[in-house]
């Protein structure tokens, strides 16, 4: 998939329930989602569950579910890359900012701002069991998290610098307002919606 954006609805479910695709088995590349979604298992701003693959995408609405609840993914099990969320998370178990649960995954050069609140709660993610998170961040003062599953945490002042993305492209992929905005995926341009 490529250059979708669903914008200002409600997405509600039960299970596997994504603000653009629910369960997801192949490639989502540059999307977004900005509508809030509820559910109550493996529930994600863009995807409720991702066995595929996303990369340079985004999600800026609220989340509220029960188990597996993450900003951008409820339960990740392949490849998230170059991605971001924005909206609040809440949750009542397994809750992440950007990831619920990253059962086998990996995560690579992506971030998230949104407030997050549960039980067994990160700032980026909720839990990891035998995932890999590299070159990704959480805003310690927005999610109100000073914790995580993996990741590293960042204040909002370091957020807003280049200079804390290690590794990150900056010349195909993101750009940054240095100081004033947090990155954004060239492609897509700077972030629709709001949390």
């Amino acid at each position: 998939m490529k250059n979708l954006g669903i914008e200002d609805c409600w997405i509600v479910g039960d299970s596997y329930v994504g603000g653009l695709v629910g369960d997801n088995r192949c490639r989502i590349t540059s999307s977004y989602s900005t509508g809030a979604v509820y559910g109550d298992y493996n529930v994600g701003g863009l995807v409720g569950r991702n066995v595929g693959i996303i990369m340079s995408s985004y999600s800026t609405g609220a989340v509220y579910g029960g188990d597996n609840v993450g900003g951008l993914v409820g339960n990740n099990d392949y490849i998230i890359t170059s991605s971001y969320s924005t909206g609040a998370v809440y949750g009542d178990w397994t809750v992440g900012g950007l990831v619920g649960d990253n059962d086998y995954g990996s995560i690579t050069s992506s971030y998230s701002t949104g407030a997050v609140s549960g039980r067994s709660v990160g700032g980026l993610v909720g839990d990891n069991d035998d995932g890999s998170i590299t070159s990704s961040y959480w805003d310690k003062e927005t999610s109100g998290q000073s914790s995580s599953a993996g990741g590293e945490g960042k204040t909002t002042a370091e957020m807003k610098q280049q200079a804390t993305y290690v590794g990150w492209d900056f010349v195909n992929i993101w750009t940054i307002e240095e100081g004033v905005s947090y990155p954004y995926l060239r492609e897509l341009g700077p972030t629709q919606g709001s949390t």
